[in-house]
């Protein structure tokens, strides 16, 4: 499965649900969970910091990439529809709301001209759907699929007790209607404060720090990431030129070594465990319910965005909203008839007998 999992926490809940009472084989494009590619640094990082390198953990600053669109997007927004035969736009949109035209943008497709060229040189992640509230909640589960699980996969799992948006701007006009800039505060019930944002907001690039009681710290990231001015300091790694690379920390020692403490990750490619799981009916090295904390808590991020300034409890054990009034605004998001996730899950049930 593709992360993000799902648009809202019913929806979430039931894929784990399906995935248990049809006893199928789950696995979620989390690569940040492994030795190869990305994931090498992000491992190491949790395992020392689950070690107690770092002491009683009690700050994280997380940062996922901004989803400013630049001056070069503003092509024609609504083309022709194109043949069925080659594309099912109704079938594409799925759940959301049908009361769209297509467009090239709402799709992953890179917008062309009628000649069949492209407007525009625009970096892949950036195209499409991921920029429309329609179909996604934006960077918040685009990247924070990925680092939130890091962070909260150094918690054992744990899912937040509260979040709230203290900054947030959306972007306008056109297609595109997802957040750009945001700074979002999780908190814990062990006492850690997470603080989400993009690098306007926070000065933090995109990966996962983690600070300790006593102030030291362990950042994890994808390849490298620029150390802010005047904060250079020494490292296991020699920095190269002004970055850190994939694990680095302020004192070298706290990443030196072999941690006691190791975690169940993905020692191959990013394909491997799913067929390996098929094969041996085992869950992959991310359980479904692993994946439903992960998902859940970008989904309460996207809320608190559109609710900027208030505080949104939640309860990570029963995995419902604290405030009845949010239970039963923010459970469920709009889904057309034929894709309702309800009827769904009254299927499942009647099949297993439950």
């Amino acid at each position: 499965m593709q992360k993000p999992m799902a648009l809202s926490v019913e929806e979430s809940e039931a894929i784990v649900e399906a995935v248990r009472k049809m006893k199928r084989v789950f696995h979620i494009g989390t690569q940040q969970r492994c030795d190869r590619g990305c994931g090498a640094g992000f491992v190491k990082g949790v395992e020392y910091v689950r070690d107690g390198r770092l002491g009683k953990l009690a700050r994280i600053d997380l940062g996922i990439i901004d989803n400013s669109p630049k001056s070069e997007w503003q092509v024609p927004s609504l083309e022709r529809t194109p043949d069925p035969k080659d594309f099912d736009f109704d079938l594409w949109l799925g759940p959301a709301s049908d009361a769209v035209r297509y467009s090239q943008l709402r799709t992953h497709w890179r917008p062309v001209d009628e000649k069949g060229k492209p407007y525009a040189k625009i970096p892949g992640q950036n195209v499409g759907w991921l920029q429309i509230k329609d179909y996604c909640t934006g960077n918040i589960s685009g990247w924070g699929s990925h680092h939130v699980d890091i962070a909260q996969w150094a918690m054992e799992n744990a899912g937040p007790v509260s979040v709230k948006c203290e900054k947030v701007k959306f972007l306008q006009g056109r297609l595109f209607n997802v957040h750009d800039d945001c700074l979002i505060t999780y908190k814990y019930a062990n006492g850690v404060e997470m603080k989400l944002g993009t690098p306007r907001l926070t000065g933090y690039r995109c990966g996962v720090r983690f600070f300790g009681e006593n102030g030291d710290w362990i950042s994890t990231c994808r390849g490298t990431t620029a150390i802010p001015e005047g904060k250079r300091v020494d490292t296991a790694y020699k920095a190269k030129a002004d970055f850190w690379r994939n694990c680095e920390a302020n004192r070298k020692e706290l990443i030196t070594g072999e941690p006691k403490v190791k975690v169940i990750h993905n020692p191959f490619n990013h394909h491997r465990p799913w067929f390996l799981g098929m094969r041996s009916r085992q869950d992959t090295n991310v359980t479904v319910e692993e994946a439903n904390v992960s998902t859940i808590s970008c989904i309460l991020g996207y809320h608190a965005m559109n609710e900027a300034g208030r505080t949104i409890g939640w309860d990570p054990a029963k995995r419902v909203f604290t405030n009845p009034d949010d239970q039963k605004r923010l459970y469920s998001c709009f889904e057309r008839p034929q894709f309702a996730v309800a009827p769904i899950i009254r299927e499942i049930r009647k099949k297993v007998g439950a």
